[in-house]
């Protein structure tokens, strides 16, 4: 009788769960290995490569998910799950805050979440445009029901603001924030108070301030601050801004009025928009036809393309310009008295 060695079905089944189980078990951890890569990956940026930002409206009493919701629907986010699990797992569900928040799609998870938690909330918007005065700055802050003109005036005259170094020594009078409320559109809490308008201004000055190029005007860091306020005032075309900054400096390396007619129209206790032969003789400081040397103060507030002319003005001899009546012309260059009577002539004066 042959007898043949083989395995007992009892020992083979057992070998079959070992591996059954072994298999089940490399499953379950590539399973979770999957999710939680995925889980990390839906927390990133949708698109690292736009920054620019939009509103996210959020109404009062949302609720995490239906914010999750919301943020996958405008495309700021990748995962509602990761959303809602990121939120909990921080320990801020029901924390997020009502209001208008500035997100965009290169944003994480995590930030967004930082955005809504630290938001100011339910917000407004104003916008500054280049070459505004305080004068024209506080009548949009009344429309804007931001601040009332006493209250912005007693800001201007009477804040110290000593966290800002650059106002250091300038004197306390109603001159005294002009040029330094950069031109700019601003999102503030509705219930911000007047000085941190102000002060939001004041910081963007800083932050643009730090990204001019280098000063070599040969005036201190102020005095190229009022330059860049007449730049602002008399440019039309961006292309010239350099060329009048260099006219202004080519005037006053000579000792000769600047005779300005932004720096007259400053000067005038009524607004006018032409400066007559009568009104040169206004007497004031920021008569620069009647004084010689730079205004006291800036006398707008100038954008970042005219501060950039002041810092780096073009290198010729101009001492006089022009207005060619001509919008794709702007103005015209001479660099004497002669040709600057040439001008007039060519162009209708």
């Amino acid at each position: 009788m042959n007898s043949s060695k083989h395995s007992s079905p009892k020992k083979y089944k057992i070998k079959k769960n070992k591996l059954f189980i072994l298999i089940t078990i490399v499953v379950i951890l590539i399973i979770g290995a999957t999710v939680a890569y995925q889980q990390v990956f839906s927390t990133k940026p949708c698109n690292a490569q736009i920054t620019q930002t939009q509103v996210f409206e959020i109404s009062s009493g949302a609720t995490t998910k239906s914010i999750a919701s919301a943020l996958k629907e405008d495309g700021l986010i990748r995962s509602e799950l990761a959303f809602v699990h990121y939120v909990k797992k921080s320990g801020n569900d029901g924390k997020l805050r009502s209001g208008s928040f500035e997100l965009s799609p290169s944003m994480s998870i995590e930030e967004i979440t930082e955005k809504i938690l630290k938001g100011i909330g339910e917000v407004k918007k104003f916008t500054i445009p280049e070459g505004y005065t305080l004068k024209d700055i506080v009548q949009v802050f009344v429309s804007a029901e931001i601040m009332t003109e006493e209250e912005f005036w007693q800001l201007v005259i009477d804040e110290p603001f000593s966290e800002y170094p650059f106002l250091a020594d300038l004197e306390a009078n109603e001159h005294r924030l002009e040029g330094y409320l950069f031109p700019d559109t601003y999102i503030i809490g509705v219930n911000s108070k007047p000085r941190e308008v102000i002060c939001a201004m004041l910081d963007r000055f800083a932050e643009i301030s730090a990204m001019l190029p280098e000063n070599q005007s040969g005036l201190s860091d102020k005095e190229m601050v009022i330059l860049a306020s007449l730049v602002e005032s008399e440019a039309k075309l961006d292309s010239e801004r350099a060329n009048i900054a260099s006219v202004y400096l080519n005037r006053l390396a000579q000792g000769m009025a600047l005779q300005c007619d932004a720096t007259v129209l400053y000067a005038l206790p009524e607004e006018k928009d032409v400066v007559l032969y009568s009104d040169l003789e206004y007497d004031s400081p920021y008569n620069t036809y009647k004084y010689t040397g730079l205004p006291p103060t800036p006398i707008c507030s100038p954008g970042l393309k005219s501060l950039e002319a002041a810092c780096q003005p073009a290198d010729t001899d101009y001492l006089y310009y022009l207005w060619s009546k001509d919008e794709s012309i702007g103005h015209v260059f001479a660099e004497d008295y002669q040709g600057h009577l040439e001008n007039r002539k060519k162009y209708g004066y």
